[in-house]
């Protein structure tokens, strides 16, 4: 028994000693807690109060301009004038300054681009429209459009209409005195006249309508980039489908002497075996230039239609054409 007595007193005087060390036992520890949670909610408070602060001055000073953006297009095409150029980039200028995060900015931008009518008529597509950093994150506003170009006038009454490679009326017309420097670039034939359609022009945006303008089309593509088609600067279809004679060429290239090259039928067209090939035709004006110099080989008419190169008077086909475009 005495060992057991003293056992226990040990172990109780081991107990008082912890106790002691403790700094007073179980009341100690909540003190110890309370404060460890105030500097913890201190030290969060703090870092939550900086977080707030950066991000109000990045919002201010950084992505939020004072100014709106300025507008840049991508890849602007070498056709494009100044001034359309110009047109495009206000219709789609923001009036007032957006955040750099604001991507509805972006959303309701290609939105205008498609829809207003400034920039409808021209825009086939708008591929991307996204923010640039030229000094500030969102000071620049980068469009990329693929345009519709313009490939050809058409004459309808006293105005002369822009369309592109489809066909569709772009928003451009011009009367006969602006004619010389809108189809010409200093000396070289950049853009040629179709003449004689049919139907009359729709609205800005729309597709003009008429196989006898679709011939005239398809042919302004096939001289184009031809050097010994330089000379040809108008495309006459006013005897389409042989509407006005149907023994006389249907498409007629006009030169810049007024005298005529007789294609004949459109270069779409199926019967082929009624004349020759389009690569036959082209071949004969190419050795024509080289012979003569001139496509029309110096006459008032060349007529390409057959097996023969032939130079026939032109002047009952000419007054049909006049007949019909003064009807115009």
């Amino acid at each position: 028994m005495p060992k057991e007595v003293k056992k226990k007193s040990v172990e109780a005087r081991r107990g008082s000693a912890k106790a002691a060390a403790g700094g007073g036992g179980e009341d100690a520890h909540p003190v110890r807690g309370f404060l460890k949670a105030v500097f913890t909610l201190a030290f969060v408070g703090l870092c939550v109060y900086g977080y707030l602060r950066t991000r109000d001055q990045v919002v201010q000073n950084l992505t939020f301009p004072r100014n709106p953006p300025r507008v840049v297009m991508k890849e602007r095409p070498g056709w494009m004038s100044d001034a359309l150029a110009n047109k495009i980039m206000r219709v789609a200028a923001p009036d007032v300054a957006h955040s750099a995060f604001d991507h509805q900015l972006l959303v309701n931008t290609a939105t205008l681009l498609r829809n207003h009518p400034d920039t409808a008529p021209w825009v086939r597509s708008v591929k991307s429209v996204r923010r640039a950093y030229e000094n500030a994150p969102g000071d620049t506003l980068e469009i990329d459009c693929d345009f519709r170009a313009p490939v050809a006038l058409v004459k309808w009454e006293n105005y002369y209409w822009l369309i592109d490679g489809d066909g569709i009326l772009l928003p451009e017309q011009y009367t006969a005195s602006d004619l010389r420097k809108v189809t010409y670039d200093g000396d070289h034939l950049s853009l040629r006249v179709i003449e004689g359609v049919a139907l009359s022009p729709p609205e800005s945006g729309q597709k003009w309508q008429g196989q006898d303008l679709a011939a005239g089309i398809d042919m302004v593509k096939l001289l184009f980039g031809k050097p010994y088609a330089d000379e040809v600067e108008r495309i006459n279809v006013a005897n389409f489908t042989g509407r006005q004679n149907p023994n006389e060429a249907q498409v007629v290239l006009i030169t810049k002497y007024q005298t005529q090259v007789r294609w004949g039928r459109p270069v779409n067209a199926k019967d082929y075996f009624v004349e020759v090939s389009p690569a036959q035709k082209l071949e004969y004006m190419s050795k024509i230039v080289q012979q003569y110099g001139r496509v029309d080989a110096k006459h008032s008419a060349v007529d390409l239609r057959f097996d023969v190169v032939t130079f026939p008077s032109a002047d009952n086909q000419q007054q049909g054409a006049q007949a019909n475009t003064s009807e115009r």
